[in-house]
């Protein structure tokens, strides 16, 4: 390659792989209820991007050599298969070693980055097996159009196990909770391998697709995606809703709250609370207490006494701070993980 040709190479890698991350930080915006660690979700992302790939090549290498699989079934089945666990995995370990997901929006929000950031690697893959003595425009497009097509496959396909896995951990009974998660990978696994199906159909006939399909068939996908997030929210609100109208009859805090909390532009106006720094603790404190309630309900019942007590504790600060009380140090370092 000449020198402009790997310049040019780097140039649309880099812009490939800023897009997957704004598209990871613009859906960790949109979730505006209940906002999770960004360090999580980064970790996420670097799980997809690093581990993910080592495992899914590992496990795809390993079942292929051992069972003889052509490779047709490797692109349509195994494959799928083995990306779409190693991308899980990394959504389940934040369900192990995180108490911060708690709804199936959580699950959607680390789906999308482990998703993206495997596509990120995947496409820096592709990208240097296909790039020797390629042209400038060929290397630009292999890389923007892998962003446009392919990462979005990665991302449906893992937040769709994550929305699932969200509702898993919404079930009250064990063997429910398998079969959402189970679901969830199976129609992941599925999406996946229809998208690649389709690929080798297309390569197998030598024809052009119209470019009006494809638009039509990345439209009703990602349209899909943001059906299924703006869902997610909307259960959000309503949770919010019902959970803190119960703690207006407890007389944790004044009704007027319930007018504030659940409204995302309400909340960040300055009227409802003098100080901004006050302000954005109580709203946090106000829709973990929330989400974590809703959580509580639906654990079995050895489980829910010991989550109990943190929605115990919410109310608490909650009231001390509603009634002016102040030995509780306000301070969102101490008092809660940055978002």
């Amino acid at each position: 390659m000449t020198p402009l040709e790997i310049a040019s190479f780097a140039a649309a890698l880099t812009l490939s792989t800023g897009l997957l991350v704004a598209v990871v930080a613009a859906v960790w915006w949109i979730d505006r209820y209940d906002r999770e660690p960004i360090h999580l979700v980064v970790g996420v992302f670097l799980w997809g991007a690093l581990a993910a790939p080592v495992f899914a090549v590992a496990g795809c290498s390993a079942l292929g050599a051992g069972l003889g699989i052509g490779s047709t079934s490797m692109a349509c089945w195994v494959g799928p298969l083995f990306e779409e666990l190693a991308k899980a995995a990394g959504v389940v370990l934040v369900v192990f070693l995180s108490k911060e997901f708690d709804n199936p929006t959580d699950g959607l929000v680390y789906g999308t980055a482990s998703g993206l950031g495997f596509a990120a690697t995947e496409n820096l893959m592709y990208s240097v097996a296909g790039a020797g003595g390629s042209a400038i425009e060929g290397t630009v497009m292999m890389v923007l159009v892998r962003t446009a097509l392919a990462a979005g496959i990665h991302a449906v396909a893992s937040a769709t196990f994550g929305g699932f896995l969200g509702i898993a951990y919404l079930s009250r009974k064990r063997i429910e909770r398998l079969i959402w998660s189970g679901f969830g990978l199976t129609l992941a696994v599925a999406i996946h391998a229809g998208w690649n199906f389709m690929l080798l159909r297309m390569d197998a006939a030598a024809e052009p697709v119209p470019l009006a399909r494809w638009f039509i068939f990345v439209g009703l996908l990602y349209g899909f995606y943001l059906g299924a997030l703006f869902a997610f929210l909307r259960s959000e609100k309503r949770i919010l809703s019902i959970e803190l109208a119960e703690e207006v009859e407890l007389d944790v805090f004044p009704k007027w709250v319930l007018e504030v909390i659940p409204s995302y532009r309400r909340r960040i106006r300055s009227e409802w609370w003098p100080s901004r720094r006050e302000r954005t603790v109580l709203a946090r404190l106000l829709t973990r207490l929330a989400f974590r309630k809703h959580a509580v309900k639906r654990l079995p019942a050895g489980e829910s006494r010991l989550a109990g007590l943190e929605v115990v504790q919410l109310r608490q600060r909650i009231r001390a701070m509603f009634g002016g009380e102040r030995q509780c140090q306000i301070s969102v370092e101490d008092d809660l993980p940055a978002h």
